[in-house]
């Protein structure tokens, strides 16, 4: 078995930055302005919706995070405690992520790259942006979490600057009514809304490189989650006072537009570069993330032993860093729908969701020691609490999700399936050669218990 590790290079607020960066991405700057010809309005209070399942799965992410801190601890998590093929799935899902997701934060990078050269291929755009940020990955991670801290530093300050400064300028006529399409077409707004904050999780997947991992993993959930409720909340309030909601269904850079209202012209300029930079924040840890997932996952046997090469200079798992970059520049060729990315992405998470939910409960039983010895422990309650929201939700959402988007969804649920069938071929030549799935996953358990005793 491969006991390759990668190095804790990452400190606390390395960390903070680069998952606020993954979850404040291209989307705020591109949905608002979709859902609001949606849910009018009221397009904050689908935004409040789904902080709901966010809110719970950022108590996933802080409390598994702390006492599995290894490389795809979601997919340890699931593994161990439920069942390994729900385990791989969580990495296959990542993949799909990648695949629908990924093009999302390329394209709206070249949605707004187009405010400053309008002829330009917005795929030639999008797949240049891509690029660039796997070359920056290969030069290791701590190039990328430099660059990360100063490009959140800064699309975080042009948010604020729209949010705060807009609240003096809001037409409150624009603003009622709150709902003008019901408030059914605001829970359905949620669904895609939802598609902005799913990055807390896919913190799981670097946990083997955040030092001090059991102290500053729920600091960086939670931290995150403060920071990311505040700017969304404000920006989906303020935008649809500042301009009409039937007009911004149709506008490509809604933001830009809304801080043309009472901003001086070249503050468009700066809400452009901020968009460009939250989608390169975006992309960057989609890379990292799932670059990490299919390594732990091949240190695991069930990728080939390729995929946990290592740099010898950077210590940097470069060639799945390379696949995921494939992977999002195959996305982009199909050019799917915005919105209808956003919805079908959206179904793996709360999918998964649902088996984190119950997984959770299971965990005080399946790693007691790990459970009993955290710095950060849910209780028993809100464990069941945590469990019981994320079923709920999970399955409301995927509901609307399946329903707004059927035949997507149904391609999504085939590649599921065409996971499930790699992964049970995978374990039979690996039974043939006299490996162990189950020892390799207490392999994993044991790293994580020498790392929480350091």
């Amino acid at each position: 078995m491969s006991n390759v590790r990668l190095q804790r290079k990452i400190g606390l607020a390395g960390a903070i930055f680069l998952l606020i960066g993954n979850v404040i991405g291209a989307s705020i700057f591109i949905l608002p302005g979709s859902l609001a010809g949606i849910a009018g309005p009221a397009v904050f209070i689908a935004y409040l919706i789904a902080l709901i399942p966010a809110f719970f799965n950022t108590l996933v992410a802080a409390q598994v995070g702390g006492i599995l801190p290894v490389s795809a601890a979601d997919y340890v998590f699931t593994s161990t405690v439920l069942h390994p093929v729900l385990g791989f799935l969580k990495v296959w899902a990542a993949m799909i992520g990648a695949l629908v997701g990924g093009p999302i934060l390329a394209y709206g990078f070249a949605d707004y790259f187009s405010y400053f050269a309008p002829e330009a291929n917005r795929v030639f755009v999008a797949s240049t942006a891509v690029i660039i940020m796997m070359a920056m990955n290969l030069l290791g991670i701590r190039s990328s979490v430099k660059l990360q801290m100063v490009m959140v530093s800064i699309f975080i300050s042009a948010l604020l600057i729209l949010a705060i400064g807009g609240l003096f300028y809001i037409d409150k006529e624009l603003l009622t009514p709150i709902a003008p399409m019901g408030w059914g077409a605001v829970i359905a707004a949620a669904v895609p809304a939802y598609y902005s904050y799913t990055g807390f999780t896919m913190l799981l997947s670097i946990t083997e490189e955040i030092r001090d991992p059991s102290r500053n993993i729920p600091l960086i959930t939670f931290y995150t989650f403060l920071i990311v409720a505040v700017v969304y909340t404000s920006v989906t309030f303020v935008v649809p006072g500042l301009i009409p909601w039937q007009e911004l269904g149709s506008i490509v850079a809604p933001l830009s537009a809304a801080a043309a209202t009472f901003l001086p012209e070249w503050y468009s300029i700066a809400i452009t570069i901020a968009a460009l930079l939250a989608a390169i924040t975006s992309i960057n840890m989609t890379i990292i993330t799932n670059s990490r997932s299919f390594f732990a996952v091949a240190r695991n046997k069930i990728y080939p032993d390729l995929f946990t090469k290592v740099s010898a200079r950077t210590g940097e798992p470069n060639i799945t860093i390379i696949i995921i970059a494939v992977v999002i520049l195959i996305g982009i060729a199909f050019q799917g729908n915005i919105r209808q990315y956003a919805s079908v992405s959206v179904i793996g998470w709360m999918l998964y969701g649902i088996i984190w939910g119950i997984a959770l409960v299971r965990l005080p039983k399946i790693l007691p020691e790990h459970y009993n010895n955290a710095h950060f422990k849910l209780g028993t309650s809100a464990l069941w609490t945590t469990a019981i929201v994320n079923v709920i939700v999970g399955a409301i959402f995927i509901y609307i999700a399946v329903r707004d988007n059927t035949a997507p969804a149904i391609g999504y649920f085939f590649l599921l399936f065409l996971g499930t069938v790699y992964y049970f071929f995978r374990q039979r030549i690996l039974a043939r050669r006299g490996i162990s799935l189950e020892a390799l996953l207490k392999n994993e358990t044991d790293e994580a218990t020498r790392a929480t005793a350091m």
